[in-house]
């Protein structure tokens, strides 16, 4: 911490001693939760993106989505997958529902160990993250290393950040929410401003669900917990953040299918289906977080963080496997258990200034963050798993998990600890804009069960410019960004390289675009292509010196798209929505010669979503809308040999505001999947394929008092 305060001082001290004339910072202020979204108030048109401090959407040189509070209510979102799935360019990996979720954006994954929890990885909840603890999700497509750094787990297809509640509005409401099979879920949510000025805030909210939901006979019960406290002034402000989230899980999960042995794929079953009804699993998670900033001059300021989590799951939270074996859907299954225990602390230390030199602006901004993760965890896939047969279309009741839980031992204890520097340049009364930076990122990397240490350091550069040229809601921009990830070590006895640890993998991306705002209208038209590096391991026609391989970094696969956004009033009453997305993912270099040139498991060449809103004049504070996905037929496998069909889903939902006694009250009723579809959603690694969720209906009722 020593070297990160003296490296802050000293790089500091050229920029603001350099300026010709200095100007102010923004002043600190309380900001509440207004109506700066789009006309469906479901995104943000500002987001918080760490060292480059909060931008306007269409100052930004990179693809954002900002979904706000109203957007998790809309559609009584359980988890951020529930979220997200408003775009169908995001793809999950695991099934809806699932203790764990994994991601994938423009063909690279985001597993839940790199989930963004207030700007900073490692402090998001184990498995999955509760929208009971969110105020919005933010999420930024493609790899950022000079946003958000290098996520510990290696993630490079997007940032996705978890904003947590903060007391920045009046508030007390109470909701409750119903679900078809009879899961219930209450809660209360109260934030008040207090004080002369209104300096100091306070947020605390809680709920709590129980029932049978998702897949039949599954009971999941949740509990969580937020609490936000500030004290806020024009020089300085302070935020205490803290949270505790607890999931059960009794009697089922949703399941992924494997088609590798039979050599076809079969029709989806209902997707109600229960394929482990003797499952359980725990996960908690608690953390405590202080985050301030300090005006030191009018155009000088200082930021600095701290937050530590305790992280724990057991029982059989992932695996949840099936293997077909015949075209009747007979399938070959296995339980598991694990257990885990994770320590994580976090800090950051920053300054920003403001300075001009001649008619060019300037915001610098210098930033250091430090991560620590302490890992004890099962070993391998945990107790030894027990197999049972099942079939796919009739599921079986046989199985069980081992009873006890697995030994567990010490895997991780890394230091990731990274240096940032950002200009971002303005001109011309903003009509041309710069992002220059770059972050050079430091790793110890200590696995004390294999032995595995090592000591690595990568510097990634970005560069992005915006232009405006008629007016400021046209832009057009420009960027190159990077992501970082671990160099994987070769622990392979027979391999000319075995021991050896690759240098960090850099990802690159090029992305080009334009954003234009008009009245009620936003689009947003992004295309890019990222190169994404990786090992390669080659067989020798005959062994040399006993090796029979040999791994080298050559590896890469390419990614290509085209994504475009829109929103806006075709009537005064009727506001519509959608997005579409094209992607070409291939295997560019490999291993395996016959799989070069195909396209990248899991890739749905073609995805587009329309939603529409209509309220009816007739009725005040009635609204009915409706929700369109459509996801393209996608690869089951590497080899192109078994893809999945494509699917179509259609949601339909309403919601009424009123007033009742004095109290704003509003209703919702959401039909997700209206046709109970039955469809293989996605893909899990290579060869398992997700079960769609079938039909679910949703009500709810929140009271604003």
């Amino acid at each position: 911490m020593k070297k990160t305060i003296l490296f802050l001082s000293l790089a500091a001290s050229p920029f603001f001693a350099m300026a010709e004339e200095a100007v102010s910072l923004p002043t600190i202020v309380v900001k509440a939760e207004s109506q700066e979204t789009d006309v469906t108030g479901k995104l943000k048109k500002k987001a918080s993106l760490n060292i480059l401090g909060e931008k306007d959407v269409l100052d930004t040189p990179f693809t954002i989505r900002n979904y706000s509070d109203q957007a998790i209510q809309d559609s009584h979102a359980h988890s951020m997958m529930d979220v997200l799935k408003i775009d169908p360019s995001i793809r999950t990996t695991t099934n809806t529902g699932h203790l764990n979720e994994n991601f994938n954006m423009r063909g690279f994954g985001i597993n839940w160990e790199d989930y963004n929890l207030n700007g900073a990885y490692g402090m998001a909840p184990t498995g999955r993250v509760t929208t009971d603890i969110l105020s919005s999700v933010t999420v930024l497509k493609g790899p950022n290393a000079l946003v958000a750094g290098m996520a510990p787990g290696s993630s490079v297809g997007g940032v996705i950040v978890a904003n947590t509640k903060r007391a920045d509005k009046e508030l007390t409401r109470v909701t409750a929410n119903f679900e078809d099979e009879g899961y219930y879920k209450s809660g209360f949510d109260v934030a008040r401003r207090f004080g002369e000025n209104q300096e100091f805030g306070a947020r605390l909210s809680a709920n709590y669900g129980q029932g049978e939901h998702i897949v039949d006979g599954l009971e999941d019960e949740s509990t969580s917990a937020v609490l936000a406290l500030d004290w806020t002034t024009d020089k300085a402000k302070i935020n205490l953040d803290a949270y505790a989230t607890n999931d059960k899980r009794d009697g089922g999960s949703p399941a992924m299918v494997s088609f590798s042995q039979l050599g076809k794929v079969l029709d989806a079953p209902d997707g109600k289906s229960n394929f482990f009804p003797n499952i359980h699993g725990r996960q908690s998670a608690q953390y405590i977080g202080v985050s301030g900033e300090y005006k030191l001059l009018d155009n000088l300021k200082a930021i600095a963080g701290l937050g530590t989590i305790e992280q724990k799951y057991q029982g059989h939270l992932f695996g949840t496997r099936m293997i077909v074996t015949n075209e009747a859907g007979d399938a070959n299954s296995q339980y598991y258990h694990v257990k885990l225990k994770q320590n994580n602390t976090t800090a950051n230390l920053g300054l920003e200034g403001a300075f001009n030199t001649g008619s060019i602006e300037h915001k610098v901004g210098l930033r250091a963050d430090f991560l620590n993760i302490e890992t004890i965890k099962h070993q391998g896939q945990g107790s030894p798993a027990v197999a049972f047969k099942t079939n796919l279309y009739n599921p079986s009741h046989e199985g069980s998990m081992p009873v006890n839980a697995p030994a567990m031992y010490k895997q991780a204890d890394n230091d990731f600890i990274s240096y940032s520097l950002t200009d971002q340049i303005s001109m011309l009364d903003e009509k041309l804009q710069f992002i220059l930076g770059a972050r050079f990122q430091d790793m110890e990397i200590k696995n004390p069960l294999t032995g595995v240490e090592y000591s690595e350091n990568k510097v990634s550069p970005s560069v992005g410019i915006v232009i405006k040229p008629f007016d400021e809601n046209l832009s057009f921009y420009a960027s190159y960004v990077e992501g970082l990830s671990q160099g994987s070590t070769v622990d392979n006895a027979a391999d000319a390289n075995n021991g050896k640890t690759f240098a960090p993998f850099q990802t690159k991306q090029y992305e080009v675009g334009t954003k234009y705002q008009h009245g009620s209208w936003l689009h947003t038209l992004a295309a890019y292509q990222i190169e994404k590096p990786s090992t390669i391991t080659e067989n020798f026609a005959t062994p040399v010196n006993d090796y029979t391989q040999i791994t080298t970094d050559g590896g890469e696969t390419k990614s290509k798209g085209v994504e475009y956004g829109f929103s806006g009033n075709i009537i005064d009453d009727l506001i519509v929505w959608g997005n579409l997305a094209y992607i070409d993912v291939k295997y560019e270099k490999n291993t395996t010669a016959n799989i070069v040139g195909n396209t990248v498991e899991g890739q749905p060449e073609f995805t587009a979503g329309l939603g529409l809103e209509y309220h009816l004049p007739q009725v005040e504070g009635f609204s009915v809308n409706t929700r369109v996905n459509y996801v393209d037929s996608q690869y089951l496998n590497n080899s192109n040999t078994l893809e999945l069909p494509n699917y179509t889903l259609l949601d339909v939902g309403a919601k009424y505001k009123t007033n009742i006694g004095g109290v704003d009250t509003t209703f919702r009723a959401n039909v997700d999947n209206v046709t109970d579809e039955k469809y293989w959603a996605g893909v899990f690694n290579s060869g398992f394929t997700t079960l769609g969720a079938g039909r679910t209906y949703k009500l709810g009722v929140s009271f604003d008092f």
